[in-house]
C-alpha cells in the first residue's frame, strides 16, 4: 500500500473528520489518506461502485473487468464473482454493488438489465428483472441503495421511476413516471440514510432529492451550485456526500452541512475523481477514483 498527503481540510472541521473515521483521536494523530487498490494481486478497469459491509469487507464492482470483488480492509481477495456472460454469477458491465445490514451483497447487472443477490462470499441466491410497464421486456436498472430493513430500492431508467422491493423482491411502492415532483431521470448516485430517508443526485442537479421509506416525495436537500459528479454514502445516521468539489456531511436539514474536506482539485490532490464513498463499521471512509482504478482509505498516520 501507498500513503498519499492530506488534502486540504478547513481547521474547524479536523476534529469533525478525525472523529468520524476513528473515534476520538490522539492530539498527535496526523490523518492521510492510504491507496490499498491497485496492488500486486488486484487491478482494476473502469471500476464504478463500492460498498464496505458492517463486517468490514470492502465490495468493488470492477466494471471493466465484468467482476465482484470482496478484499479486506488491506485489499487482500477474500471471494471473486465474474467473467463477462449471462450466466448466473457472470455479468456484462456490473455497475453498483451494495452490501447490506444483513448477509446480502446485491449487484447492478447492466449490460444484463437485472440485479443479482449473493451472499457475503458472493456465492448466488438470485436474481430480480424489472419487467417494464408493459410488463413486456426487462426496464434498464440503473442505481441501488438498501434500507436498514432490507428493502430494495431501484432506479429504474428506461420508465423513469423509483421502485421499492421487499426482501422477497416484491414490489411494494413506485415513484416516477411523471412530470414535476414525478419526474425523475439521470440518477447517478443514491443511498438510504436512516434519518433522511431514500437520497438520491441526478446528474447536474443542485439538490439531492429524497424520499421517505414508502416513497413519498420529502423536502430536498440544497448544494451550493451544479456539480459534474457526486457521490452519496451513508455515515451512521448523517448522509456524506463529496466530489472534487469536497467533502461534506449533513446530518441536520435545519443546519448547513459540513465541510469536511476543502476541494481535491490541484496539483496536489490526492484524487483525479470521487467516484464512489463508502463508510466502514470502524467509521473509516473509503473513496473509489474510477479515473486512477484506485480506492483510498482514511487512516491515521500510525498505520
Amino acid at each position: 500500500m501507498s500513503s498519499a498527503t492530506w488534502p486540504r481540510c478547513a481547521l474547524a472541521c479536523v476534529a469533525a473528520v478525525l472523529q468520524l473515521a476513528f473515534g476520538e483521536p490522539a492530539a498527535s494523530d496526523e490523518p492521510t489518506w492510504i491507496r490499498i487498490l491497485p496492488s500486486a494481486e488486484v487491478t482494476l478497469r473502469d471500476p464504478r461502485r463500492l460498498s464496505v459491509s458492517v463486517e468490514g469487507l470492502l465490495y468493488v464492482a470492477d466494471t471493466g473487468h465484468h467482476r465482484i470483488l470482496a478484499l479486506d480492509s488491506a485489499g487482500n481477495v477474500v471471494a471473486e464473482t465474474g467473467g463477462m456472460g449471462t450466466a448466473h454469477g457472470q455479468f456484462r458491465w456490473p455497475t453498483d454493488v451494495v452490501a447490506d445490514r444483513g448477509n446480502v451483497v446485491w449487484v447492478l447487472d447492466w449490460g444484463n438489465r437485472r440485479i443479482e443477490k449473493f451472499t457475503r462470499l458472493l456465492v448466488y441466491q438470485g436474481t430480480l428483472e424489472i419487467p417494464d410497464r408493459n410488463g413486456e421486456t426487462a426496464a434498464q436498472p440503473e442505481a441501488l441503495a438498501v434500507s436498514l430493513q432490507g428493502d430494495l430500492f431501484v432506479f429504474d431508467r428506461d420508465g423513469g421511476r423509483m421502485i421499492r422491493y421487499d426482501p422477497l423482491f416484491r414490489p411494494q411502492a413506485e415513484l416516477g413516471g411523471g412530470s414535476g415532483s414525478q419526474f425523475i431521470s439521470n440518477v447517478h448516485a443514491m443511498t438510504f440514510v436512516p434519518r433522511y430517508g431514500l437520497c438520491w443526485w441526478e446528474r447536474g442537479s443542485e439538490e439531492i432529492r429524497r424520499t421517505d421509506p414508502l416513497l413519498n416525495p420529502i423536502s430536498s436537500l440544497r448544494l451550493d451550485g451544479p456539480a459534474d459528479e457526486l457521490s452519496l454514502a451513508t455515515a451512521d445516521t448523517c448522509l456524506l456526500y463529496g466530489s472534487l468539489s469536497g467533502l461534506f456531511r449533513s446530518c441536520d436539514l435545519y443546519h448547513p452541512a459540513e465541510t469536511l474536506f476543502e476541494p481535491f482539485e490541484g496539483d496536489s490532490s490526492v484524487f483525479t475523481s470521487v467516484t464512489s464513498l463508502s463508510v466502514g463499521p470502524d467509521r473509516r471512509i473509503y473513496i473509489l477514483d474510477a479515473r486512477q482504478g484506485s480506492v483510498y482509505r482514511l487512516s491515521a498516520a500510525r498505520e
